[in-house]
């Protein structure tokens, strides 16, 4: 009898260790590879860059939508008309705000006003600006019909516009967050490691502390860390390491069709520029300045390119085939 009270007291204490366990890591249990893998695809990645860069262009049909100037260099919600690989007909939508992580939903054009960090929407034809949420807010995107987006408290939470209901995701703090079909995909804000939380309520530690907020592409979780680019593999094969070149401040990881691109600007009398894949070579841009990416999608790429004390030059939009137009406050090029 009390070897039995024994054995059962170890088990108690056994289960109870398990619980309070940390998730393991780095290491991803098979099955949970194959459902991450299979969850992510060249759409994904596109989307996960935008949030990533914060996007302040949103490519719609017919329609570019932007963060753009008006006539007196005030800061506007523009639209141009995208047609036959041209643009045309530039139109003021809403005044006086900053618009990022620029998304649709249900007639609506959906981001976060830089200024005020508040989460606000405008009716996709101009309108009015209805702020649904104050600020500040970041990472915002729109899934299955829901808006999810992190608040200042670094809590990840899922909108529906329809019925103005939060629902709570994770309650963080996170300071990056993505919704994946199998989860969401989070970088923690206080150890900055990368986790993804499945439906059932599990977490699964995918990079260790310090990890900058990543970019899932094909089999691989990418992400820069004490100055190495990581590309995690979830399928079983070996991990990649690049050693990255000297920047400051971060890194672009950008998907395209031939792979991953990075971009980093380094300050030496001003910011240079250097793009390139994680093996190199890496070209520096020109003009002098520097450049980032808003948009990634459908053959295109829409670049802000900035003058070296930070003005914004021009939007350069790029096609697959290498044709380039410059825009900026109805100015086509």
């Amino acid at each position: 009898m009390k070897a039995g009270r024994i054995a059962a007291l170890l088990l108690f204490l056994l289960l109870l260790t398990a619980c309070g366990r940390e998730p393991e890591g780095p290491g991803v249990p098979p099955e949970a590879e194959t459902e991450l893998r299979l969850a992510s695809d060249a759409a994904d990645a596109e989307a996960m860059a935008r949030v990533l860069g914060a996007n302040r262009i949103l490519l719609r049909d017919d329609a570019l939508y932007c963060y753009d100037f008006d006539g007196d260099w005030s800061p506007v919600l523009a639209r141009y008309t995208w047609k036959d690989g041209k643009l045309s007909d530039f139109r003021v939508l809403a005044r006086g705000c900053v618009p990022e992580y620029l998304c649709w939903l249900d007639g609506w054009l959906c981001y976060i006003d830089r200024g005020s960090g508040a989460l606000e929407r405008v009716p996709e034809q101009g309108g009015a600006r209805e702020r649904m949420r104050e600020g500040p807010c970041r990472c915002l995107t729109q899934r299955d019909g829901l808006l999810y987006y992190c608040d200042g408290e670094g809590r990840f939470l899922a909108l529906n516009m329809a019925s103005g209901v939060d629902t709570l995701i994770l309650s963080g703090p996170c300071s990056f967050a993505y919704p994946l079909e199998t989860g969401i995909l989070y970088r923690e804000a206080d150890s900055g490691r990368i986790l993804l939380r499945r439906e059932d309520g599990s977490l699964l530690s995918l990079a260790p502390e310090g990890a900058s907020p990543p970019l899932l592409l094909a089999d691989r979780l990418w992400y820069s860390r004490d100055g190495s680019l990581v590309g995690r593999s979830l399928s079983g094969g070996e991990d990649l390491l690049y050693a990255l070149p000297e920047h400051d401040g971060d890194l672009e990881l950008l998907p395209t069709a031939e792979g991953l691109l990075l971009r980093g600007i380094r300050d030496q009398n001003g910011p240079i520029q250097w793009e390139g894949p994680p093996d190199g070579p890496f070209r520096e841009l020109p003009p002098p300045g520097y450049r980032i990416c808003d948009w990634l999608g459908d053959g295109l790429r829409v670049d802000t390119i900035y003058e070296p004390d930070g003005r914004i030059r021009c939007y350069l939009l790029r096609d697959e085939t290498g044709t380039e137009l410059s825009f900026l406050a109805g100015k086509i090029q």
